[in-house]
């Protein structure tokens, strides 16, 4: 795979690691994939990530936020199980946020709220049989301000906006 879903500078996770378990039969192959990786990872931990998966990885899970200034906008990285819109567009709100990003449904989606983007990439192993996608992930292009969702298996953008400065 070439483009835009192999040439980042950084990769922010939402949560849920390790397939709900760190004694699923993949999570020992993903946590080596994720520890080999060549660039950082941020993760703010999922409703399914537990201090035994955190001892697998060599970067931090457990912080249920991840926030972060790319450039001059303001980003929130969070799980957000036990979370609706409106408890999300209050944190967009209350940290004057450029993105939110957040999981948990694995149903990817971008909503404006504002000038402001809360975005779920959706997930690239276990989709919801409610999405009409598969298995997706979200690239953040900070030089124009796009955010897009991918789906992974043909790299074509599924889902997209622009964030507002």
């Amino acid at each position: 795979m070439e483009g835009p879903l192999c040439n980042v500078d950084m990769i922010l996770h939402a949560g849920d690691v390790l397939h709900h378990d760190s004694r699923n039969p993949l999570a020992s192959d993903l946590a080596d994939d994720i520890n080999a990786l060549a660039v950082p990872i941020l993760i703010a931990r999922g409703n399914c990530d537990s201090d035994a998966d955190e001892h697998m990885l060599s970067t931090p899970i457990m912080s249920p936020y991840v926030f972060l200034y790319v450039g001059k906008k303001r980003v929130m990285v969070l799980h957000g199980d036990g979370r609706n819109d409106r408890d999300l567009e209050g944190l967009i709100r209350k940290y004057h946020l450029s993105l939110l990003i957040h999981g948990h449904s694995h149903v990817p989606r971008i909503k404006r709220v504002d000038g402001s983007l809360v975005i779920n990439p959706g997930t690239p192993t276990i989709p919801s049989p409610s999405s009409p996608y598969k298995k997706t992930v979200g690239v953040f292009d900070t030089k124009e301000g796009r955010v897009s969702i991918y789906d992974i298996d043909t790299s074509r953008i599924v889902l997209e906006d622009i964030v507002m400065l």
